[in-house]
């Protein structure tokens, strides 16, 4: 259940890039199922004019959203992503409706970004996990996760500090790039979840650990 939840994250992050397009995903969720002008998605995400217009435009371009007679509404490409991450995030919250329950949308941001994070998280270390030298490029793991560079830090910066983190960001200069390797707690998870195939509850208590201790 936690892997598909993942994957449909980043098919969902694929198409939109949330992670890195925050804008969009609050638009998203205050269009919900209205059609809303300008100025009131303005005042119900909080953002600027300017970059409301420029995700507007974004979305419009990749089909998620639709404009008719001065109102902005989600499609039917919008409205199916809108209901997988409010599925996905707040189904363990007894949640089914988020129409009526506009106090608990903000959740929506925090948990996406926190989830996704971890399923990057995971996917750097089983890249670095079966190197010989458990170390590599930022845009090398960028280019086999499938995001940019950009994006992929933003993620990983809450792994790769304070002390429990799991990965050190350092200067590589034999490849001359930024790069990431395992700390020793990087390298207890890794075992833990591939080199022995641990069961998926003990993943589960890592993630809520990682939550925990960040």
């Amino acid at each position: 259940m936690l892997w598909s939840k993942l994957e449909l994250l980043r098919n969902i992050d694929s198409i939109i890039d949330f992670s890195r397009a925050t804008a969009q995903l609050r638009i998203l969720v205050a269009l919900d199922r209205e059609s809303l002008t300008i100025d009131e998605i303005v005042n119900r995400t909080g953002l600027r004019r300017k970059t409301v217009l420029d995700a507007l435009r974004k979305l419009e371009l990749k089909g998620v959203i639709k404009r008719k007679n001065g109102k902005y509404a989600l499609t039917d490409m919008g409205r199916s992503i809108y209901e997988t991450l409010s599925n996905l995030i707040l189904n363990d919250k007894g949640v089914s409706d988020l129409s009526n329950v506009g106090s608990l949308k903000p959740l929506l941001y925090d948990l996406y970004t926190d989830i996704l994070s971890v399923a990057y998280m995971l996917e750097v270390i089983k890249i670095i996990g079966k190197r010989s030298k458990p170390k590599a490029c930022v845009d090398e793991l960028a280019l086999k996760i499938g995001v940019s560079v950009t994006t992929l830090e933003n993620h990983l910066r809450k792994f790769s500090e304070g002390r429990t983190a799991i990965f050190n960001r350092v200067d590589d200069k034999v490849k001359d790039c930024i790069a990431y390797e395992l700390t020793e707690l990087g390298f207890t998870l890794y075992r833990r979840l591939y080199s022995r195939r641990r069961l998926l509850s003990s993943l589960k208590a890592w993630i809520k650990l990682i939550f925990k201790i960040r």
